[in-house]
């Protein structure tokens, strides 16, 4: 630039400094949501030696997550505006639901733990409606009791 008082010539450096902050918002996804008794999903969710995976194009989980859970997997990892990045992490955990015909009101969960293979031992979906039936019907006799004697 040239200099009007000396006539000399330089440059000058503006300097402008800006800091952009972004904080990562984090969503957590419990899938599925059925298919499995509700008090196994707790005991599993806290007992259970989860496996923790980067969700990468050429992972096999990934493959089955797709297949399994696609569509809400889909639109949940669709790319949000002025995105500049994603990274996607899942915990897993391989359950079993084992039925024995000797035993058909009760239904066995396996599921690893840090120390090792865990059982948990459920009623089944009949044997609980039976129960509830049950209950039911001793509530039903002890208020037509108490009807008749009152």
């Amino acid at each position: 630039m040239p200099h009007k008082r000396c006539a000399g010539t330089g440059r000058t450096v503006t300097w402008t400094e800006g800091v952009i902050t972004r904080t990562p918002s984090t969503s957590e996804v419990k899938l599925p949501e059925s298919g499995v008794f509700y008090f196994a999903r707790q005991q599993v969710r806290e007992r259970g030696a989860w496996a923790p995976t980067k969700l990468t194009d050429n992972d096999p989980l990934y493959d089955q997550l797709t297949k399994e859970l696609g569509p809400i997997l889909t639109t949940l990892l669709l790319p949000h505006q002025q995105e500049i990045a994603r990274r996607a992490t899942a915990r897993y955990l391989r359950l079993a639901r084992v039925t024995v015909a000797e035993h058909p009101h009760r239904v066995y969960f396996v599921f690893p733990t840090d120390r090792g293979p865990e059982v948990l031992v459920l009623p089944s979906q009949k044997r609980t409606w039976q129960l509830t039936a049950v209950v039911l019907g001793v509530l039903v006799l002890i208020a037509l009791v108490v009807r008749f004697v009152t």
